[in-house]
């Protein structure tokens, strides 16, 4: 028997395994398309308060959007952190898959530095979404202070 279809089975083999991780990269393309959002409706209300303020005459009304500016920074730095955690997590995963290939093709024993980088991924992973988790305290902060539904009793 020829050592092509051997070999053939135990690259399906490898294939099989990587498609876990190329899951795990579409669910963290999935919080990407979240966190873009939620810096984008950061970003068009800081625009948008930044107009205000450059329009306003009333201190009172300067001084109450100068202080929803800051809680808007604060949480476009959450948003950042948790993005940069989250591609940063993607490119490890990435690395897992090539790594697994790589170790099969070459016989090469890298299933330490294999788990080390998915270990490392999933603490980025976790560290992103508590960023995410940070900024959504942030927002609801925001709100109970009365920046947003001051008018409503």
């Amino acid at each position: 028997m020829s050592q092509d279809p051997v070999h053939i089975i135990t690259i399906a083999k490898v294939i099989q395994t990587a498609v876990a991780p190329v899951f795990l990269i579409t669910g963290i393309a999935a919080t990407l398309g979240v966190l873009s959002n939620r810096l984008a409706r950061i970003t068009d209300r800081a625009r948008l308060l930044d107009r205000k303020l450059n329009n306003s005459q009333d201190d009172s009304l300067a001084s109450s959007l100068t202080q929803e500016m800051r809680a808007l920074l604060k949480r476009s730095r959450c948003i950042h952190i948790a993005f940069s955690m989250s591609v940063l997590s993607a490119l490890l995963v990435c690395a897992v898959v090539m790594m697994m290939f790589i170790s099969h093709l070459y016989t090469m024993p890298l299933s330490v530095t294999i788990s080390s980088c998915f270990i490392g991924a999933m603490i980025l992973l976790i560290g992103a979404f508590l960023a995410l988790l940070a900024e959504v305290f942030l927002a609801t902060r925001s709100m109970r202070r009365g920046m947003i539904f001051k008018d409503i009793q």
